[in-house]
């Protein structure tokens, strides 16, 4: 069982920190979308990967020199520290929970279904399903192998002449060449047809997934912050950060999120 650290930290630009700290959200990117090409592969399942979107961060409180130059950059980028699972939470309308007809294969009751980081309204709206939206913690500590099984993991299993789909096996491992971003990733697995769907609908889609015949329903997902993590954000500048870029940043802080602190890199001087 994992410990889940108290803080994550991410690496990233300050573009994408004007989008972050105006959006109050932050970005789930699907598989094939990432830098390492294998994520989005399986043993069984072609273009699998497509359904499953992460945001990478890394639970190392020191300031990594190779992450700054690949997610970022020394001259205009920041660390952004978090307290972990910072996204909103959303009650969901009792009118909202009825018209889910999964519910029955998931769970006999409807408590599961009461609070979700994406509403029910807007799954039904975009007819989209996110059943991992639904946990207490859609947050997960990657490991690191070289364990071809694991990197490309069968998503099938055929047992008593049934076929069923594994899809959580995605997105959990990766080579061990990358064991230095000691990365921590929020996932979730978003399917193309909505929740009030029937099972028979669900069983025909799910074949066409399989088949890697249908798409993805986006290429990412902007879940929101909730307010307090939002509140205490703290935002580390980089190490050969400009004058002009620090200004940015001081008045982005000071338009978009007041409360939040600004930090030096401990690395200045020294890269």
């Amino acid at each position: 069982m994992q410990n889940t650290p108290d803080y994550l930290f991410h690496y990233t630009n300050i573009e994408t920190l004007s989008l972050i700290l105006a959006n109050r959200t932050f970005r789930l990117t699907s598989l094939n979308q990432l830098d390492d090409l294998q994520e989005k592969e399986t043993g069984d399942t072609p273009n699998f990967g497509q359904f499953c979107y992460v945001s990478s961060w890394t639970d190392d409180k020191t300031e990594s020199i190779p992450m700054w130059n690949m997610y970022s950059s020394l001259e205009s980028g920041i660390r952004i520290k978090l307290k972990a699972n910072p996204f909103k939470l959303y009650k969901n309308s009792p009118d909202d929970i009825s018209k889910i007809k999964l519910l029955s294969i998931i769970d006999s009751s409807t408590e599961a279904f009461q609070h979700s980081y994406i509403p029910l309204r807007c799954m039904l709206e975009q007819h989209f399903s996110c059943l991992h939206a639904m946990t207490p913690s859609f947050l997960h500590q990657v490991k690191y192998t070289n364990d071809q099984g694991k990197l490309y993991p069968n998503l099938i299993l055929k047992h008593d002449n049934q076929i069923l789909m594994m899809p959580d096996q995605l997105g959990l491992y990766k080579n061990e060449y990358w064991s230095f971003q000691k990365e921590w990733r929020y996932k979730l697995m978003c399917f193309p047809i909505g929740p009030d769907n029937s099972m028979e609908q669900l069983n025909i889609m799910a074949s066409l997934m399989v088949n890697g015949i249908v798409k993805q329903p986006f290429s990412y997902y902007d879940l929101k912050l909730d307010d307090d993590a939002f509140s205490h954000m703290e935002i580390t500048l980089s190490p050969k950060i400009s004058p002009g870029y620090r200004l940015i940043v001081n008045s982005l802080i000071e338009k978009y999120n007041p409360t939040a602190q600004i930090y030096d890199s401990s690395l200045i001087g020294l890269v």
